[in-house]
C-alpha cells in the first residue's frame, strides 16, 4: 500500500570545469564551455555533449513507501514512514530548541525526521529508479542505509570515538528486485556504522549546522576504523561522504534492485530509526564533453606551437 512521497531534490545539469593550469587554461574551446564566444570559432558545445551527460538525474534516494508495520516498542510519534524517504537529515533539534548539526556523536532524535521499526515490525521503500550493481560504484557499494546511531564520545565534549550507542540498534536489511522475492544482507544492522554525518566543514561535533554538506551517496571506506579517533580525524576518514551503513547488492547475486526493507525480529533487544536510504553515485567515467574538449585543445596548442617555430 501506498503511504506517502518524499520531497526530492532538483539536481543541475553537469558542466564541464576548467581548471586553472590544466591542458585547457586559456584554449579558446574552453571559454565556450564556459559560456563565451570566441571569434572565428564555431565548435558547439552540443556537439561536444551529445550523450545523456547532460541530462538531470533522477533523485537517488527512496521515493515511496510500499508498506509500514509498526511493531512493538515504538516512541511516541516515531510512527511516520514517510520521514525515511527523500535526503537523510543534515541537521536535528530545532523543535526542541537544540538545533544542531548532525554529526556521527550527535546524530537527529526528532520524530520529523526518523521512523522507527519496533519489535516484529518493518519498513518496505522503492527508489523509483533501480539501484544497480555498478562497478564504478566506490568499494563495491551500492546502497546506504541511514540510521541515527552514534558514537559514544569518551573524552567528552572533545569528541572521541568508542564504539556505537549500545552497540547499534539493529534492524534487518533486506533487498529485492520486483518486492516479492528478497535476500536478505548479512551482517549489517540497518541503524549502524557509519554514523551520520551532515555537513563537512564543522569546528566541533556538537554545534550548529555548517555551510559545506557531506555527500549522502558516497560510501565511506569499509576498511575506516573510526574508534579512539576524534571528530577532526572521522571527518578526513569519511573523505566527503555523509556515512551510512554501506550494502553491496552484487554480494547477494543482484544485479539491481528497487525495493529495500527493514525488519526487526519479535524478540530484538533494540529498536532501530531509519532517517534515510540512497543509491550511491558511482565514480564519473570522463563524459564526451570533456574528452572532446581535451583533445581540441590539445590541437591548438599544438598548432600553436608548430606555427611559433
Amino acid at each position: 500500500m501506498f503511504l506517502g512521497l518524499g520531497c526530492k531534490r532538483s539536481f543541475p545539469k553537469r558542466v564541464v570545469s576548467v581548471v586553472p593550469g590544466s591542458s585547457v587554461e586559456g584554449c579558446p574551446f574552453a571559454a565556450l564551455v564556459r559560456g563565451r564566444s570566441t571569434a572565428g570559432l564555431t565548435l558547439s558545445v552540443l556537439a561536444l555533449s551529445a550523450t545523456s551527460a547532460w541530462a538531470t538525474p533522477a533523485s537517488p534516494y527512496a521515493s515511496e513507501v510500499v508498506s509500514y508495520v509498526q511493531g512493538s516498542g515504538v516512541g511516541r510519534e516515531f510512527n511516520v514512514p514517510a520521514n525515511a524517504l527523500g535526503e537523510p537529515s543534515r541537521s536535528t533539534g530545532e523543535r526542541s530548541n537544540f538545533f544542531s548539526a548532525v554529526t556521527p556523536f550527535n546524530p537527529a532524535f526528532e520524530s520529523d525526521e526518523l521512523v522507527s521499526v519496533g519489535r516484529a515490525g518493518e519498513l518496505v521503500v522503492r527508489f523509483a529508479e533501480p539501484i544497480t550493481n555498478d562497478p564504478l560504484n566506490p568499494f563495491g557499494i551500492d546502497l546506504l542505509v541511514f540510521g541515527n546511531s552514534g558514537y559514544v564520545d569518551v573524552d567528552f565534549p572533545n569528541a572521541r570515538a568508542g564504539g556505537l550507542f549500545g552497540g547499534g540498534d539493529g534492524g534487518v536489511i533486506s533487498v529485492s528486485s520486483d518486492g516479492v522475492s528478497w535476500s536478505v544482507v548479512p551482517s549489517l544492522q540497518a541503524d549502524g556504522a557509519f554514523p551520520t554525518l551532515g555537513y563537512l566543514d564543522l569546528p566541533s561535533a556538537y554545534g550548529l549546522p555548517g555551510s559545506v554538506p557531506s555527500d549522502f551517496t558516497r560510501p565511506v571506506d569499509p576498511a575506516f576504523d573510526p574508534l579512539g579517533k576524534t571528530f577532526a580525524e572521522i571527518v578526513t576518514g569519511y573523505a566527503g561522504s555523509g556515512g551510512g551503513v554501506g550494502v553491496d547488492i552484487g554480494s547477494l547475486g543482484l544485479s539491481e534492485i528497487s525495493f529495500v526493507r527493514v525488519s526487526n525480529a519479535s524478540d530484538a533487544v533494540a529498536v532501530p530509526e531509519i532517517d534515510g536510504f540512497a543509491d550511491v553515485a558511482p565514480i564519473p567515467a570522463p563524459s564526451v564533453a570533456s574528452v572532446g574538449l581535451v583533445v581540441a585543445c590539445t590541437v591548438w596548442r599544438r598548432r600553436r606551437v608548430m606555427r611559433k617555430s
